[in-house]
């Protein structure tokens, strides 16, 4: 008996086998999301129980951390050719991108260290407008750097930054991490805004509008707020706000507390047990970012990161305030920001101690006992003692008088001590403000005066009777005032 025959003109061959694979694509991502769920309840019970925080439980979880530990050896959470030591210095970048004026030159340079040792961090703001030596005497400036090495080397460019970042510093960059201001805005937005304090009421009416679009005007005021992608994107890039908001200075300042926020919202348990929003941030960065971070980098990093709160975190801006780091210089027409000290000592020494505050090296250079200065000018600088005494005495120590010295044109500073060896610690704290020199030749009497004598038996009187040390000051520390600034007409 013949069958009956059944014909499907809707049902091929083709048909029934993708059927097939939409059908075991839908399982297999089901089964993704569900893993991560599960990764992400179980991260987040055990970051509850035990006080610490979830990406830190994530990577310990049974399974994951056999494989942490396969790929990379023993406990160490994170891989180990990275690493030099126990502090590592990860280079901060922010371009304007396509569609803003100079796509290349980098708005933001921050240099963020991390102490694994005392999970501590800080981040060093360094200027947009600070000095590149390019050498035979000649600068630019230093956020030009990334436009250079891209356009001869595209792809290239955040790397060849970090390189010349660290050889300038003369200290380690061992990541660098490069983002555009889209992705920036998309980035903060994904995560659903951000919390910001904002620490003075200001307003900018020259905020700039796109590529040659003009201007308008952008405000803020003090205290918490809750900011999207584009007016945290205003934040950070302000430069012509108005109670002191107008500087580089400032905003460099805006831009540390901006990244904190960023990094408190990322590793929130709101934004980390929501597998879509970790995939969304993920598919941001991939077209605005450029990196030498591996996604196993970034991930073995992020635990680590959680883990820092506010209070063990050090910011820091070089700045040209009284007591900063930098002065001021017009090169050829251009607004330029170089060292106080020209050999670049004092700026390496904080890139390589970023966890040591101003207010600590304020407290490592005051006398610890009273002291008392007599300061003469031996520079062709007029008034450069009187600068130097107002430095000093902000400093702790105390003038007992200003002149000028018997001899022009001492090219050291030099500190004679009159205390017989009494004030050493003093004299090592002066010697390292002053780059001086330290003589204790024993003083001799003429005419009812101390003498001493400096270079060349240069004879140089101490005036006061309670001078302790007698400053006379050389071409080696001008870098501690401005030589750009006119001075006042007085000794």
């Amino acid at each position: 008996m013949n069958k009956p025959i059944s014909v499907d003109l809707l049902d091929t061959a083709s048909e029934s086998s993708a059927r097939k694979k939409t059908a075991i694509i839908a399982v297999f991502f089901a089964l993704i999301v569900g893993i991560l769920a599960t990764v992400g309840a179980a991260a987040s019970y055990r970051a509850s129980a035990k006080g610490t925080n979830i990406f830190a439980e994530v990577i310990d979880l049974p399974g994951i951390s056999d494989i942490r530990r396969f790929a990379w050896g023993g406990n160490s959470s994170l891989p180990s050719a990275k690493i030099t030591g126990d502090q590592i210095n990860i280079l901060l970048l922010g371009v304007g991108g396509t569609g803003h004026d100079g796509p290349q030159l980098t708005d933001t340079m921050i240099l963020a260290s991390y102490d694994r040792k005392q999970n501590r961090m800080a981040m060093l703001s360094i200027p947009r407008d600070l000095a590149y030596p390019l050498g035979n005497g000649k600068f630019e400036k230093i956020n030009s750097l990334n436009a250079w090495y891209e356009s001869s080397n595209p792809g290239q460019g955040a790397q060849k930054t970090a390189d010349a970042i660290s050889e300038l510093l003369n200290t380690h960059v061992d990541h660098v991490i490069r983002v555009d201001f889209d992705g920036f805005a998309k980035f903060i937005d994904a995560l659903g805004g951000i919390n910001v304090t904002v620490e003075k009421t200001f307003t900018d009416t020259s905020y700039p509008v796109g590529e040659d679009s003009g201007w308008r005007t952008v405000g803020f005021e003090k205290g918490p707020t809750t900011m999207n992608g584009q007016r945290a994107l205003e934040f950070v890039r302000s430069r012509h706000g108005n109670n002191g908001e107008g500087s580089d200075f400032a905003r460099s300042r805006r831009q540390q507390l901006v990244l904190q926020a960023v990094k408190d919202k990322l590793f929130s348990l709101g934004t980390l047990a929501n597998p879509k929003k970790i995939s969304d941030l993920i598919n941001i960065l991939s077209g605005h970012i450029q990196t030498d971070l591996s996604s196993w980098d970034m991930i073995s990093y992020a635990p680590l990161a959680a883990g820092i709160d506010r209070n063990s975190l050090t910011m820091r801006v070089l700045t040209d305030a009284a007591d900063g780091e930098l002065v001021p210089a017009n090169v050829g027409g251009a607004y330029m920001l170089f060292p106080r000290k020209p050999d670049w000592s004092e700026i390496r020494y904080i890139a390589n101690n970023p966890f040591v505050t101003k207010e600590d090296e304020r407290k490592q250079l005051a006398p610890k006992s009273p002291i008392v200065l007599e300061i003469k000018n031996g520079t062709t600088y007029e008034g450069y003692a009187f600068q130097v005494s107002q430095k000093l005495k902000k400093q702790g120590y105390q003038v007992s008088n200003i002149s000028n010295a018997a001899h022009k044109g001492y090219e050291r500073t030099m500190l004679f001590d009159l205390t017989n060896g009494k004030k050493t610690s003093e004299l090592v704290g002066l010697k390292k403000i002053l780059d001086a020199d330290v003589t204790s030749a024993e003083p001799t009497n003429a005419n009812g005066h101390r003498v001493v004598y400096g270079p060349n038996m240069t004879a140089e009187t101490v005036d006061s009777s309670t001078t302790d040390i007698l400053v006379v000051l050389g071409e080696s520390s001008l870098g501690l005032i401005n030589p750009y600034y006119e001075p006042p007409q007085s000794p």
